[in-house]
């Protein structure tokens, strides 16, 4: 046909050098890329020829969902970027355990059914990483209770969000932030080598941030330090410069675009000494070069972006790939395992008025099925129970 070209038969140097473009943008991209034919195989670097460390291939910008499908082992993944969905069939998910989803976009697996191997993951690639040291090197089973039951219940009480890859691109964190602490370790490693909070933990949600682990204590912001003649130890980034109560306040820290959040969950009494409590929730910028606090009413981007807290983990997004009206600007939607939520009927808050909005579905002790696309997100970070 007049006007027709050969794109199969691209020249491998051009064909690789859009593969590369595809690849630094976007993994699901690319995966589809080296999908279209032979020679576009080719001509690209094969995922599976390298490790899942390499960050070049992971799903940065995906989010897996929860909502169910016929197919047990099949997962919907959201782009927070671009807001496409997808559909992912991952047979491991028969045998294993779904553990955590790092900041890379990886899922941490617990292999079934000895509920001792830790694997990583990479759902859009398949990469997998499988020699990690044994979890009971890190949480040894309680005596006279069978290893499968301790790590059944352990699991789907104390997840390991805020896992993921550290900065030196070789080490594993593993955080199990509700027992107040972590482990690390690199492929081959025969072991995890424990860090232990020092002074009673303040968060539910740790993050890793540009490679690096934070949680909050009483003591402030925390940043995992690695390297040097020293083990892996926990030290302060910022100063909280604020009372916190232990057991009664949380601190919720949110990756917001590169820009690290703390976000002050509290419960506060109304004015003129009414015993009628409310809850709020004061946002702060960690500004790790002062290693302050600064208080924020607007969470930026574009059109305004919104976070969706979990009591494990948080997601933030931008409203400008999604539907107009469909997500509010500067407001920070609860997922469904806060008390506040299945109690009070609180579904958001509003950070500029500092007022809650009310939640349009409740947990009630099963997982709902979302109807709208809060409800969605909402359930996607909602980690009380493995997904």
């Amino acid at each position: 046909m007049a006007g027709s070209r050969d794109w199969a038969g691209l020249a491998a140097g051009p064909a690789g050098i859009i593969a590369d473009r595809v690849l630094s943008y976007d993994v699901a991209d690319y995966v589809r890329f080296r999908a279209v034919c032979c020679p576009w195989r080719q001509s690209s670097a094969d995922p599976h020829a390298h490790g899942v460390m390499d960050r070049r291939f992971h799903p940065w910008r995906w989010t897996m969902l929860r909502e169910e499908h016929a197919a047990p082992s099949r997962r919907s993944f959201l782009n927070t970027s671009t807001g496409e969905c997808i559909q992912v069939d991952i047979p491991e998910l028969l045998d294993h355990d779904v553990l955590a989803v790092t900041a890379e976009g990886l899922l941490v697996l617990l292999h079934r059914p000895q509920c001792t191997d830790v694997r990583l993951l990479n759902p859009l690639t398949r990469q997998l990483l499988a020699d990690l040291p044994p979890i009971t090197t890190l949480l040894p089973p309680l005596p006279g209770i069978g290893i499968f039951n301790y790590f059944f219940d352990i699991f789907r009480q104390c997840t390991a969000w805020g896992s993921g890859i550290a900065g030196d691109d070789s080490t594993v964190v593993l955080s199990f932030n509700r027992l107040g602490m972590l482990g690390t370790a690199k492929p081959g490693d025969d072991h995890w080598t424990p860090v232990y909070y020092d002074g009673y933990s303040l968060g539910t949600a740790p993050v890793m941030l540009a490679g690096r682990f934070y949680c909050v204590t009483v003591k402030g912001v925390m940043v995992l330090e690695m390297g040097g003649d020293e083990p892996p130890r926990l030290v302060v980034a910022a100063n909280l410069n604020m009372p916190a109560r232990p057991f009664e306040d949380c601190m919720h820290l949110v990756n917001n675009c590169g820009e690290l959040l703390l976000i002050h969950r509290q419960s506060v009494t109304q004015p003129s000494g009414s015993s009628i409590w409310r809850e709020r929730y004061d946002t702060y910028r960690v500004d790790l070069d002062t290693e302050g606090l600064f208080r924020v009413k607007s969470l930026g981007g574009g059109t305004g972006r919104a976070v969706f807290m979990g009591a494990d983990g948080s997601l933030s997004v931008s409203l400008d790939v999604f539907p107009s009206g469909s997500i509010s600007a500067d407001t920070i939607y609860l997922s469904f395992d806060f008390g506040e939520r299945e109690f009070l009927n609180i579904g958001s808050y509003h950070l500029r008025f500092g007022c809650v909005g009310r939640a349009s579905r409740r947990w009630g002790g099963l997982v709902p099925c979302p109807h709208t696309l809060v409800d969605c997100l909402c359930l996607a970070n909602t980690v009380k129970y493995t997904v």
